[in-house]
């Protein structure tokens, strides 16, 4: 298995406690995204992944090969810190604390999937440094943000078009809160881990 220098630097073997990454799409509708991983040595990838686009409650920590993970992708690096409108968030843990973090999600599975801060990216965000956050999730919503205010200046026109308006700013914030109320119960699930050295694996983590 070659690492690809895409995002970062070329690594082979790929050292543990690493955050990956690999391109994929959403079937049906071809939807170009990134799966996040969190590599435990070799040959060995923690990921958030399983179910599908109609069943994501299927979704669930789990252990999986290198191939399996790149589906015939090029698997990349995520560098740490990661850097958003001049914000710098965390660097990167130890990697002891990294792969702790991932087997212990791996053996104490958390609140089941949903699209907003707690996905395959947030879940890799957490194990690799700490932070509760999904910078696909921030690019989409300030993306249909900015394709929405013009919209909204057009409706606020016409007076007519006072009720639709409204709508159209409920629905947008509505579609901004979700995905950070969804983060609260991954948060609060995060609090449970004890910290490297402090817990026991449970038997049958999901490995495929």
């Amino acid at each position: 298995m070659s690492w690809s220098s895409g995002h970062v630097s070329e690594l082979t073997p790929l050292a543990p406690g690493r955050h990956i990454r690999v391109r994929r799409q959403l079937r049906l509708v071809g939807l170009p995204y990134w799966h996040h991983g969190i590599g435990l040595d070799d040959s060995r990838i923690i990921e958030f992944g399983g179910g599908n686009l109609w069943n994501k409650a299927q979704t669930q920590i789990r252990e999986v090969s290198p191939s399996r993970f790149a589906q015939g992708g090029s698997v990349e690096v995520v560098r740490h810190p990661i850097k958003w409108f001049g914000l710098t968030y965390s660097p990167l843990l130890p990697p002891e604390q990294v792969v702790d973090r991932a087997e212990w999600l791996l053996h104490n599975q958390p609140p089941t999937y949903r699209l907003g801060y707690r996905n395959c990216e947030s879940i890799a965000l957490w194990c690799a440094t700490g932070d509760f956050e999904s910078f696909q999730v921030k690019a989409f919503m300030l993306w249909r943000t900015v394709l929405t205010l013009p919209v909204m200046v057009l409706l606020k026109k016409k007076p007519g078009n006072l009720a639709l308006l409204a709508v159209t700013g409920i629905t947008v914030s509505l579609f901004t809160a979700v995905p950070y109320i969804n983060s609260w119960a991954f948060f609060n699930h995060t609090r449970l881990y004890p910290g490297i050295g402090n817990w026991t694996p449970k038997p049958g983590g999901t490995v495929l």
